[in-house]
């Protein structure tokens, strides 16, 4: 009998293993990916509740450091049930304070710690809560100025004043003026920069926005860090800078291309683009609101805090002075003869060159040269060291160095490429303030 078999479809027991291999593995990975990515969510909404009771602390710190002269207790300020301080250092005029305590608000208070939550997640924070002003305000105390007439020359030496005038153009190369500090009474655009100087001066006030727009400018002391205030919007614009010191921003802030090495405080918003850094002990206060890219992570924001208030932007009041009488420079020595060494020069305009009566000469030390207008100083190796003054015009320099120290209503530029610009104070040239030329 012929027997008929009829073919029949279906899988192989290898098939079906090697199926249930790959199903196996694609089950994993989706599980993997599920689980990471709920773990990250926890991770991130227990940094985001750190964060915000590390915010509620600084909060209260702040308030409290407003009313004068109060008891503070570092176990009540760290008592809750929802996290631990691992590490805490509070300090009120050097002095640290590990339990209950008389805080004097004059001084400011140092808050540095550690929280961690039951899954050993955590969040630091390192701050200055600075003192109380005299108007109720919370920032640093500073002293008036004395008499009126003699406001600017103690303002000059007592805090090292290097440039001071409207404006600031440098094409040169290195600014020199660590432990210094420079006041332009205008905004600092650093477009008229060299793209790769540096403005090594520990101190820079700036009355009106700084604006970068490329390049590779740096900012501020790396040797002394000292404080930049700006009242105005700050733009580190792209390129690559570095900014050091601590920062006050009086507007808004936009944060691109600059690696930052101190603490900034933000009277505003503060704008996030890409290829920024924060220096590890460094963070950024503000008040606004903070807009940032769709790309950027939960870490990106380990340095930002928003606060009620911040610091202000302080700029210096006083004003260049005026000149004095044509009698006083004639009596002191002041001529329109100009000198290799030790020149005092009083007339409408300076012009100072490297050729002097047809000869070369290119170098003048320990010169004192005052101007009722504009000082102009050019010479392509031409260098000089001395006291410039122009109260109520511009000084420009062209040539390969100065060291001294300049103040001109209208601002200081230096158009020469290579440049090297140094601080030297006013007292290292003229020994007796009565003879300073202003």
């Amino acid at each position: 009998m012929k027997q008929l078999l009829q073919k029949e479809s279906g899988v192989t027991l290898i098939e079906l293993l090697a199926t249930i291999v790959i199903s196996s593995i694609v089950i994993g990975l989706v599980t993997s990916v599920l689980v990471s990515s709920l773990n990250f969510n926890d991770k991130t909404q227990s940094h985001i509740n750190l964060r915000q009771e590390a915010n509620i602390i600084i909060t209260e710190l702040r308030q409290q450091h407003q009313e004068g002269e109060y008891t503070l207790c570092p176990e009540d300020v760290f008592s809750s049930d929802r996290f631990r301080a691992v590490q805490r250092d509070i300090r009120n005029d050097e002095h640290m304070i590990t339990s209950c305590n008389t805080v004097d608000s004059q001084f400011p208070l140092e808050v540095q710690f550690t929280l961690e939550d039951d899954e050993n997640n955590d969040f630091t924070i390192d701050t200055i809560i600075e003192g109380e002003r005299q108007n109720g305000d919370t920032n640093v105390s500073i002293d008036p100025p004395g008499d009126e007439s003699d406001s600017f020359p103690t303002y000059v030496e007592d805090e090292n004043v290097f440039v001071y005038g409207s404006q600031f153009t440098f094409q040169g190369s290195d600014v020199n003026g660590p432990g210094a500090s420079m006041v332009i009474k205008g905004p600092l655009d650093m477009s008229e920069f060299n793209g790769g100087s540096k403005t090594n001066v520990s101190n820079i006030y700036v009355d009106g926005p700084i604006d970068f727009s490329g390049g590779g400018q740096d900012l501020g002391s790396y040797e002394e860090p000292g404080e930049i205030h700006i009242n105005g919007d700050f733009d580190t614009g792209g390129g690559s800078h570095n900014i050091y010191g601590d920062v006050y921003v009086e507007e808004d802030f936009h944060l691109e291309g600059a690696n930052i090495y101190g603490d900034v405080y933000v009277n505003g918003d503060v704008t996030l683009s890409d290829y920024y850094s924060i220096a590890k002990n460094a963070s950024i206060h503000y008040t606004g609101s903070l807009p940032y890219p769709d790309h950027f992570e939960r870490s990106d924001f380990d340095s930002l805090v928003k606060q009620e208030s911040v610091p202000n932007a302080e700029i210096p009041d006083q004003e260049v002075p005026s000149s004095k009488s044509e009698n006083w420079y004639a009596e002191n020595g002041y001529t329109q003869e100009i000198q290799e060494d030790g020149m005092k020069i009083y007339d409408s305009d300076v012009v100072i060159e490297d050729n002097v009566n047809g000869s070369y000469q290119d170098t003048f030390t320990d010169s004192v040269v005052v101007s009722e207008g504009d000082i102009t100083i050019s010479g392509g190796n031409l260098s000089m060291t001395g006291v410039l003054y122009a109260p109520n015009g511009e000084i420009t320099f062209e040539g390969a160095s100065f060291e001294g120290t300049v103040i001109a209503k209208d601002g200081f530029n230096v158009d020469s490429g290579g440049t090297d610009i140094t601080f030297v104070g006013v007292e290292e040239y003229i020994n007796n303030r009565d003879d300073y030329p202003f």
